[in-house]
């Protein structure tokens, strides 16, 4: 499969664990949850190198470290607490926000120069989100706010693999979830919110979609999300990214039984937009 495709298929994981998560939110704690879902592609990815066999090699323990931190803990602490308080479409808008703290983050520290296309198809994207919250800055939820941080320490990370030269390995990402499960396993434990035995609510369908859209699904959205910073760099991957909403916005009207807005749905066509002007630029 190319990288675009599997960037696309990515998108689609991330767009419908969205679902998944305000789904089974209802039934365990979110801190429990985001343990649970990094613990299930750590197992997921780690039956894959033994039937493969991957040699395994830790790269450098202080590196890999600070990147677990951000980009798995932190990110997904922050990420679900906000979860929690937003609608499944808004929380997938948060998204549209990418290609903008990328830009940032790129420039502050990578040193990127960009072309007048890229400038345009950031600010398509920035004024997708706006439009999506119908331009109420000042009115932003708590949980918003949240949310961007998340994707904030998220794509902190990223940048970090890059400014690195760290190189897509199944080995990265797979010590990444470990050192991410036990700080989470250790956040848990002290928030009281271990809760093995509120599993048994699940139902066969929860069960099954959380194992394949968030456990199978996350593993490999990490491990394109590596091989296509290494190929393409991390703003082309972050307008990639921005593409989870459109997933998660059709997902909405169907299993959420949220209500159809005129401005998501112009929102989600500026973001397939900008994408389609970004990659233009790649391939000119």
């Amino acid at each position: 499969m190319s990288i675009y495709f599997q960037l696309f298929l990515a998108s689609f994981f991330w767009g419908s664990n969205v679902i998944v998560m305000k789904l089974l939110l209802n039934q365990l704690p979110f801190l429990f949850l985001a343990f649970l879902r990094v613990l299930l592609s750590f197992l997921f990815l780690g039956l894959y190198i033994c039937f493969t066999h991957i040699p395994l090699h830790c790269p450098n323990k202080k590196k890999l470290i600070i990147i677990a931190l951000l980009s798995i803990y932190l990110n997904f602490y922050f990420t679900f607490l906000g979860m929690n308080q937003v609608k499944g479409v808004d929380n997938a808008f948060m998204n549209a926000l990418s290609p903008t703290v990328t830009f940032l983050l790129s420039f502050l520290f990578l040193r990127n120069h960009y072309t007048f296309k890229e400038w345009i198809a950031m600010f398509l994207s920035l004024f997708a989100f706006l439009l999506s919250i119908h331009f109420q800055i000042f009115s932003i939820q708590i949980g918003f706010f949240y949310l961007l941080l998340g994707m904030i320490l998220y794509i902190s990370g990223n940048i970090l693999i890059q400014k690195w030269n760290i190189s897509h390995s199944i080995s990265f990402t797979f010590f990444e979830l470990l050192f991410g499960s036990l700080f989470l396993l250790g956040h848990c434990l002290f928030d009281g919110q271990l809760r093995f035995y509120q599993l048994s609510s699940l139902n066969i369908w929860d069960w099954i979609l959380f194992l394949v859209i968030s456990g199978l699904g996350f593993a490999f959205i990490q491990i394109t999300y590596m091989k296509a910073i290494q190929q393409i760099g991390v703003v082309q991957t972050s307008f990639f990214l921005s593409l989870n909403p459109v997933f998660t916005y059709i997902e909405s009207l169907i299993f959420l039984n949220e209500s159809f807005d005129l401005m998501h749905f112009i929102s989600f066509l500026l973001l397939m937009l900008s994408l389609i002007m970004i990659q233009k630029k790649k391939t000119s």
